[in-house]
């Protein structure tokens, strides 16, 4: 068996590119975060597996996707009938749109489709997982002409009361026996996964300690953000978030098409040297993932490179 170059890697399938298209599916928990162009294209059959879909905000290159998608959950050689929940954040005219459009053109559709409006610090628990797992909304900077979101999905983990984190385990075992169970352990809660969507640096106890945080990073450096909307982030300021905020991996998307991978592979390992995040750093690439601590890929690329610009 082939070991993942990150952790994650066998869940997730996705795609993003500033201005184009953003979209990221999580198999395990069958939720799609952002529906960007052609979504239903790259996933296929996979499109039935999704039950729930969470959008950032509204602007084109995150939610054109949806009116294909539910055009093929409703028509495409799969399950028909497993109800679709889509969470959006709430008065969000250009989703608002989408929904009067779908409303008109597709009105016998084989499944359940719940359009639901949230705002920040909003928590769906997710019931079909065993009850141990929910996400919490959170507001990020974008735009502010619209309000929009990130998502931490939270799971209930046990773990000994700090009192007895330092015994052997035939201690504990002894105080199972004698006092039970609950009585030496305590829940706590544990973000294992961060969708940010389009954002300016997010708040780093928004997703304090997260497993797994997916951070757009559209710039190189704070200057090549030459309109100056700042509406995005920039690779060193992202580093610093997940620094600050202690996750142990980081997935770097939206990913400005002035850069090809070359660029994006030499400014990451630069960068990381200057910043030491200590987390693992991984980028998606239009529809691909790297593993930017891969030093055999990262030679290869840089020999192909240098070959290149000497022909």
């Amino acid at each position: 068996m082939t070991t993942p170059l990150f952790p994650l890697q066998d869940q997730l399938t996705g795609y993003s590119r500033a201005l184009f298209s953003t979209w990221i599916y999580h198999k395990r928990l069958n939720i799609l975060f952002d529906a960007g162009e052609g979504v239903a294209t790259s996933l296929q059959n996979k499109v039935f597996g999704i039950r729930r879909v969470f959008l950032s905000h509204g602007h084109a290159d995150h939610i054109a996707g949806l009116m294909n998608l539910i055009n093929i959950r409703n028509l495409g050689a799969g399950d028909q009938t497993a109800d679709l929940k889509v969470y959006y954040p709430a008065e969000n005219r250009l989703v608002e749109f989408i929904i009067d459009y779908l409303n008109r053109t597709q009105k016998n559709l084989t499944f359940n489709l719940e359009w639901i409006p949230i705002t920040e610090n909003e928590i769906i628990e997710l019931t079909d997982l065993r009850g141990r797992l929910r996400i919490k909304s959170f507001k990020t900077k974008h735009s502010a002409k619209q309000l929009s979101l990130g998502y931490n999905v939270i799971e209930t983990r046990r773990r000994l009361k700090p009192q007895y984190a330092d015994l052997s385990q035939q201690e504990i075992n002894k105080l199972i026996y004698s006092l039970g169970r609950d009585e030496i352990a305590e829940n706590f809660d544990k973000i294992i996964f961060t969708y940010g969507g389009d954002s300016r640096p997010i708040e780093p106890e928004n997703v304090k300690e997260s497993l797994f945080l997916c951070h757009e990073c559209t710039y190189i450096t704070y200057e090549d953000d030459e309109r100056d909307f700042r509406q995005h982030s920039f690779l060193k300021e992202v580093l610093e978030t997940a620094k600050n905020a202690k996750v142990a991996n980081l997935l770097l998307m939206h990913t400005s098409l002035r850069y090809n991978l070359d660029e994006w592979l030499r400014a990451i390992h630069k960068e990381v040297e200057r910043v030491k995040p200590d987390c693992k750093v991984i980028l998606l690439f239009n529809d691909n993932f790297y593993d930017t601590e891969d030093t055999s890929f990262r030679r290869r690329r840089a020999a192909k490179y240098e070959q290149n610009s000497s022909d």
